[in-house]
């Protein structure tokens, strides 16, 4: 018998007992379902490996391909390289063609296709959702819980009829930036109605933005303005009650779930450490699933290797943007996951037929923008592990020459990334006077990323360009005073002695010391010069944003960019050597200023922390707020004439 993986009988639903069945080893490339079309080469590692195998132990028995999702009343939860079940004691289990064995009140499931040379066996522990352990945790909380009662408290929000409309919207305008759904699998389980309810609580509430293009749905959003957050505390609250019985569709409501903007009253302010914790929860959830490992060679259908790898990609940039943008250490390391880049194939949508279809999807190929977004997202891993890691830091944060060096590779992995864009993607420059065509949905929202790598790369690039003003005197006397936060906070009618004796003036380090800008050569004029150049490219790129460059997904940490952005301008006109610097750079905060103003009108949940930012320094005064280098003072203070250090 060949040694394939073959489709299951029964389409891969069940998860039969295997206490009557013939032991059955697992094999290599597994033939995809009917209808489904996958890219494997016909002469790989993995073949040569199998065949080895092959001739050591003789003819295979088969393995049929089935699902590691849709299995009834179960849940699989991947079995770890250094759990208790040894994955290497468990590849010499005897597994039935499912690839199923039987320990008691589990059943462990060989994926199929692995080890060869160079892959890890895989093994999952599937559970049975009613134990009464875990029936107990899904119902201490006292909301409904079977699929039946919680579809009906969504139907209560939201009719079918709308919901189909709400769908559609989804697939428009948020799908493109994040295809976590498949085809295949969405279109049957609409077509039997088995959507799990927490996935279309969320999509239902990831399209209500969009709702102004829909005369009906807007109109039934207009009547409701709490809507949108009865249907994320549905989609909070039902994921908290699965965790214990993890599937895609949870992972799937948790990526969406994490999309969510904040609310008008939070818009000012950074993500609190509880959004925080919901990603480390998110990613665990994705490993527990397996999704960090490649799932290329597995004995499961191909429209769920491909959403696999687009969920895992999906994780990987809300992980790797996040730790850059709010400075916190990554989650997901880079020597635990070994899943491929996307193709083309990964992001075809499948039209097989197999049920009627509820709406139909087009996809591109080569120019799908989530594929090149991912890429990027590698480049920040790159930029956050070079820079910006507290080593990284230590080491480069005084060393302008090897941050230089250090730079290098990147900006050209930056351009390399850039002239890999396809003609559609990339942004042209309109004739003065004429009327630009509409962009490509997503492309500004994909070139504002790009430019903001930029600016991360020479923010670390300027750190040893000015000295740091010496540190206060830290006393080790501990004060018998009152530690409430109003007491010591600055400003206040009475204060600490500490806080009126160590001020600035007091300790005569009211601006840095005068750097000898020489000392660095002609590199450092330049990378100024570059840097305030690259603040320039981002001002203008924001001011000439319309409104339809916004009526597509951004994702909510997009909004940190724009402070971001806030923060780097401050920086350049804070340590500017010379008075034409300390000039060009407020001439940029200025222009900034005016440009977040008037963008807030179109997307104000986007703009509103780099806003909150520029407002708080014009309050306070630059002066009063930063250590200012003489240039910066000198210009603040009007003396900008023929003055030129």
């Amino acid at each position: 018998m060949d040694d394939v993986v073959a489709d299951t009988p029964n389409g891969g639903r069940s998860w039969p007992d295997d206490t009557e069945r013939p032991a059955s080893r697992h094999t290599s490339h597994p033939r995809p379902e009917v209808g489904e079309t996958t890219a494997q080469s016909s002469e790989s590692p993995l073949q040569h490996g199998s065949n080895h195998f092959r001739e050591r132990l003789g003819t295979q028995p088969v393995q049929y391909i089935c699902s590691l999702d849709e299995l009834d009343g179960a849940t699989a939860q991947l079995c770890g390289m250094s759990a208790e079940l040894d994955p290497w004691l468990l590849r010499h289990g005897k597994y039935n063609e499912y690839g199923m064995r039987r320990l008691q009140r589990i059943h462990v499931r060989n994926v199929g296709g692995v080890p060869v040379q160079g892959l890890v066996p895989v093994h999952f522990i599937v559970a049975d959702e009613s134990l009464p352990e875990v029936s107990r945790e899904r119902s201490a909380a006292g909301y409904p819980t079977d699929q039946a009662a919680r579809r009906w408290e969504l139907e209560q929000l939201i009719p079918f009829a709308h919901g189909t409309r709400l769908i559609s919207l989804f697939l428009k305008f948020v799908f493109p930036m994040l295809p976590i759904l498949s085809h295949f699998q969405f279109n049957k389980q609409m077509a039997e109605q088995k959507v799990p309810t927490v996935l279309l609580a969320a999509i239902y509430a990831s399209a209500l933005p969009y709702t102004v293009h829909d005369s009906v749905l807007f109109d039934m959003v207009s009547l409701n303005n709490s809507l949108s957050n009865q249907l994320w505390e549905i989609v909070y609250r039902q994921i908290h009650e699965d965790l214990s019985n993890p599937k895609l569709a949870i992972l799937q409501a948790s990526l969406l779930y994490l999309q969510r903007m904040p609310s008008h009253n939070q818009r000012g302010q950074e993500d609190t450490p509880a959004q925080l914790s919901f990603l480390g929860s998110t990613v665990a959830l994705a490993m527990s699933l397996g999704l960090h490992l490649n799932p290329q060679p597995w004995g499961i259908p191909a429209w769920e290797k491909r959403l696999r790898k687009r969920l895992w990609w999906a994780v990987y940039m809300q992980d790797k943007w996040t730790s850059l943008l709010l400075g916190r250490p990554p989650i997901i390391r880079q020597d635990e996951w070994d899943v491929e880049d996307l193709d083309e194939a990964d992001l075809e949508i499948q039209q097989d037929g197999a049920s009627d279809s509820l709406i139909s999807l087009s996809w591109p190929r080569r120019d799908a923008i989530f594929s090149h977004i991912v890429r990027l997202a590698q480049l920040v891993e790159y930029i956050h592990q070079t820079f910006y890691t507290l080593k990284a830091a230590q080491k480069l944060s005084e060393d302008f020459r090897a941050s230089i060096d250090s730079a290098r590779p990147i900006r050209q992995a930056l351009q390399t990334w850039y002239s890999g864009l396809p003609e559609e993607l990339r942004l042209k420059t309109q004739p003065e006077g004429h009327i630009a065509h509409s962009r490509r949905q997503g492309v500004a929202a994909l070139h504002f990323c790009y430019l903001t790598l930029e600016l991360f790369l020479y923010r670390a690039i300027l750190r040893p360009l000015a000295r740091s003003p010496p540190p206060p005197p830290v006393s080790h006397e501990e004060p018998c005073l009152n530690t409430s936060a109003e007491y010591l906070m600055p400003g206040q009618s009475t204060s600490p002695w500490f806080l009126d004796d160590l001020t600035l003036d007091n300790l005569r380090f009211d601006q840095l010391p005068p750097l000898d800008f020489a000392e660095f050569g002609e590199a450092a004029e330049v990378t100024l010069s570059a840097a305030e150049r690259c603040a320039g490219i981002i001002v203008n790129f924001v001011g000439t944003l319309r409104a339809q460059d916004f009526d597509v997904l951004w994702y909510p940490w997009i909004r940190v960019c724009f402070a971001t952005v806030t923060s780097f301008i401050t920086l350049l006109l804070v340590q500017s050597p010379t008075s034409r610097h300390a000039m060009r750079s407020k001439e940029l905060l200025d222009k900034w200023y005016s440009v977040l103003r008037c963008q807030h009108k179109s997307h104000e949940a986007l703009m509103t922390l780099g806003l909150v930012r520029l407002h708080s320094l014009e309050a306070e005064e630059l002066d009063r707020v930063f250590t200012l280098s003489p240039s910066a003072i000198h210009m603040l203070q009007g003396g900008i004439g023929q003055q030129e250090i």
